[in-house]
């Protein structure tokens, strides 16, 4: 019996995803839960794990399409493998679903359609392969128009949000999302050409880069001096989304502290050692930060809230689901230590390197980069010495953790050398004022220079 694989549901407003890359074949035999396919969505860049065994009959959607919630993406055959036949109208379907993506789909695809045009049944898709040769072109706009139909496709929250800010008429948007649907960057476009929806030209453009990718292995070896295009990658797109939404939702403000991290950079030479060689990672900065950090956030709320100003509410949670970003090849992700303000440092520190070495392997579950309510991002092994990070949709503050080093500070009237460093607040003042986020970080400095977190580590201290 041939079963589908279809495209899952990775969060509450994930509508869509794209299909980074086949991890099997046609023909191939898959395990139940055995990687299959690595699929790349606003959220996050994850592997998806095949529903059921059997041998893959076909694939439907080719790599680098990206396709709605629910489209059905491969075909897997759990039995004898006679119901194979039974599902060949559906790769006809298929191009249909798929297709906003350009010429790969078209090249990876009209192979298979070429022998199947005598089946009478489901002749009638077979125009959608001119029409995506036509979108891999410039003239892209009208395509999207036709495809587009009634306005009864998926909007997402952000979408209705940002065009109820903007008042934006909907109707008059040009959509380049899977089948005409509107996109935040479609939003994003009307409102930076002043909210005249004829900015949809500007689109395909943008998805000319790919294509004019495509053909670059001639080109590479070009004379010294001469430009190189590459296609951006699609975390690389999300990014960009995510960020210019952002700035455009939010009323950011920032302010920083200075924080004397020598007693703490003292512990951790005692410890860092044992800590290693018992647990087998690395005790860095960063685990002694986020204590301090969640024990701020319970005492000031309103830095862990969400605003919800549509409905004139605000959320204040009581516990702390902290996002730690991560800097991997493809760009940026932002995994969440879910109730990390019920851990110590050891346990931090175990979490913290868990989410962050599967997030650099694309080993992450869905929902590890969901829910978070506070971000850290933590530019200081870089080099960086002070940052004004952007905040992340749907959260009022963003803490960039810059590099810790010695520096010359006057302490009791005199000059010494401490370990430093600049701990800097991004947070929007629609939910928090400058008082709040002042003592916020006051806070915060005065846990990490007095605390004493001896006894959280007393184990690997050799004493």
């Amino acid at each position: 019996m041939a079963e589908p694989v279809t495209m899952p549901q990775l969060g509450e407003t994930v509508v869509e995803g794209t299909i980074v890359k086949w991890l099997k074949s046609e023909g191939d035999s898959v395990d139940r839960d055995e990687p299959l396919f690595e699929i790349s969505t606003d959220k996050v860049d994850t592997e998806v794990p095949s529903p059921v065994a059997g041998t893959i009959t076909e694939i439907l959607v080719q790599e680098g399409e990206t396709v709605e919630v629910g489209t059905q993406l491969a075909m897997i055959e759990s039995g004898d493998g006679q119901a194979a036949d039974a599902q060949a109208p559906k790769e006809e379907e298929a191009p249909a679903e798929g297709a906003e993506e350009p010429e790969e789909q078209g090249q990876a695809r009209e192979p298979e359609p070429q022998p199947e045009p005598p089946p009478q049944p489901e002749p009638e898709p077979q125009p959608q392969p001119p029409q995506r040769q036509e979108r891999a072109e410039p003239p892209q706009a009208p395509a999207a128009s036709a495809e587009r139909g009634p306005r009864s496709h998926i909007l997402s929250p952000l979408v209705r949000r940002l065009a109820d800010e903007h008042q934006i008429d909907l109707d008059r948007v040009q959509g380049t999302g899977t089948g005409g649907r509107i996109t935040k960057k479609d939003i994003m476009a009307v409102v930076e050409s002043g909210g005249q929806p004829a900015a949809a030209e500007a689109r395909p453009q943008l998805q000319a880069v790919p294509e004019q990718a495509q053909p670059a292995p001639a080109p590479q070896a070009a004379p010294a001096g001469a430009e190189e295009v590459r296609p951006i990658s699609h975390i690389r797109k999300r990014i960009a989304e995510n960020m210019v939404a952002s700035l455009h939702q939010s009323a950011r403000a920032w302010n920083a502290v200075e924080v004397n991290m020598e007693g703490i950079a003292k512990l951790r030479d005692r410890a860092k050692d044992e800590f290693k060689r018992q647990e087998g990672i690395s005790l860095t900065y960063m685990p002694f930060l986020v204590r301090a950090v969640t024990d701020a956030l319970l005492a000031y709320p309103d830095v862990n809230a969400r605003l919800n100003l549509e409905e004139g509410t605000a959320t204040y949670r009581r516990s702390v689901n902290l996002g730690i970003a991560v800097a991997y090849d493809e760009g940026l992700i932002v995994p969440v230590v879910k109730g990390a303000e019920t851990m110590n440092v050891v346990g931090l520190a175990r979490a913290i390197n868990d989410i962050a070495t599967r997030a650099r392997s694309k080993k992450l579950r869905p929902e590890e980069v969901h829910g978070g309510t506070f971000t850290i991002t933590n530019p200081g092994p870089f080099g960086s010495l002070i940052s004004v990070p952007i905040m992340n949709p749907g959260e009022t503050a963003i803490l960039a953790f810059d590099t810790v080093q010695k520096r010359p500070v006057v302490i009791d009237d005199a000059i010494a050398i401490r370990h430093m460093v600049y701990l800097s607040l991004s947070w929007d003042h629609r939910m928090i004022d400058g008082a709040t986020a002042a003592q916020f970080l006051a806070r915060l400095k005065e846990s990490l220079e007095t605390w004493d977190f001896t006894s959280e580590v007393q184990a690997y201290l050799g004493e």
